[in-house]
């Protein structure tokens, strides 16, 4: 096979729930992955780190996948990380994708034309023509790099990777039932106020806050998600980042031109921005009510979700652990969705009979633990 040591690893598809224990060599230009009697080839250059759950310089596990693969995701013991930060350093750095996203700005800003110039100086009705515009790889990236500047923020939930797998079928499924047009990355993030948000590219993300108070009705959970995918469908968040950060703001968190303290102040104040108009809400409510339908699942879950969140008091911070300084009142969910009395009646006049749960019981109880874990 070769002369390099082979270290255990896990790995999630990303179509089922199932873990496997795999080998992997640390080659050097690509990692090769033995599972059962096949063998995958992962290079370098395909490869992306996802956000950390650890740190590699500690000694923890890291996660890793191939870009613009759907979900599939290997998980790297410290030996195997250490082993792989002498052999790829770039994936550890982040200069390598650091300079593609400033190439692709470049050409995507001369090819915008006065469409760029509009959006430049500050014309809201630019955002949408440019994320039109925008090649749907660069957008991915740029999810990609928001998503992780955002767990600078906020922790992920440590040990939610068999949850994810759990959960990553059924956000497949719809996304390929609606026609999202991209592969969706899910993560749980901690932070007890409810919130769930779509960013560039497919990248979403829940709280567990959001889990908690959902976790006696995943169909509700599900909808909240659906309505995620609505916006990840009209490519609102790359709208609205557009039309809030302005190139500067977009280049500083790009290209990490500034230190991570102040890439951490801009994206605070990016979340708080990420706000959608009423009629975005609504469309992203009629695709969420699409996809529910077409998965057997009563629109009404949505209506439920709504009334759970509006319900909320804020609580406590999650195990004693001191949040951020930014305004829960500002991320909470209903805070960035209009109308709510309204868009609740909406949901409850398509409710139907469901004719299917997309999560089994089993898989509930592993989705609703994952930020239960000690460690967290």
């Amino acid at each position: 096979m070769s002369a390099t040591e082979g270290y255990p690893a896990q790995f999630f598809d990303g179509q089922t729930a199932a873990k496997q224990d795999v080998t992997v060599w640390i080659e050097a230009d690509a990692i090769v992955i033995e599972i059962g009697r096949s063998r995958e080839v992962w290079t370098y250059k395909e490869i992306i780190r996802l956000p950390q759950t650890g740190n590699p310089q500690t000694g923890d596990d890291i996660r890793i996948r191939r870009r613009r693969h759907k979900g599939a995701t290997l998980i790297l013991s410290a030996p195997a990380a250490a082993k792989l930060r002498l052999a790829a350093p770039e994936l550890f750095d982040g200069l390598r994708e650091r300079r593609r996203m400033a190439t692709l700005i470049t050409g995507m800003v001369a090819g915008a034309g006065l469409v760029g110039a509009a959006l430049f100086i500050g014309v809201p009705a630019a955002s949408g023509p440019l994320a039109a515009a925008t090649p749907k790889s660069f957008e991915m990236r740029m999810g990609e790099n928001f998503a992780a500047q955002i767990t600078t923020i906020f922790r992920p939930c440590k040990g939610a990777d068999p949850a994810i797998a759990s959960l990553q079928p059924v956000l497949n499924q719809l996304a390929e039932t609606g026609d999202v047009g991209y592969p969706i990355a899910f993560q749980f993030v901690r932070m007890s106020a409810p919130n769930a948000f779509a960013l560039p590219g497919g990248q979403v993300i829940a709280t567990s806050g959001l889990l908690k108070l959902l976790e006696d009705d995943p169909d509700a959970f599900v909808a909240v998600l659906a309505h995620e995918l609505g916006h990840v469908k009209a490519r609102d968040g790359l709208k609205a980042f557009y039309h809030n950060a302005g190139l500067g703001a977009i280049l500083e968190i790009i290209t990490g031109g500034s230190g991570v303290a102040q890439q951490v102040v801009m994206l605070g104040g990016q979340m708080r921005q990420m706000r959608y108009n009423r009629r975005q809400e609504s469309e992203a409510d009629a695709t969420a009510a699409d996809l529910l339908i077409k998965a057997g699942l009563d629109p009404a879950a949505l209506a439920r979700a709504f009334i759970a969140i509006q319900g909320f008091s804020s609580p406590g911070v999650d195990d004693n652990q001191a949040e951020p300084t930014l305004d829960k009142k500002v991320l909470g969910w209903l805070s960035s969705h209009p109308d709510t009395s309204a868009r609740i009646e909406i949901a409850r006049e398509k409710a139907r009979p469901a004719s299917a749960s997309p999560i089994s019981d089993e898989d509930w109880a592993v989705i609703t633990s994952a930020c239960k874990g000690s460690n967290d």
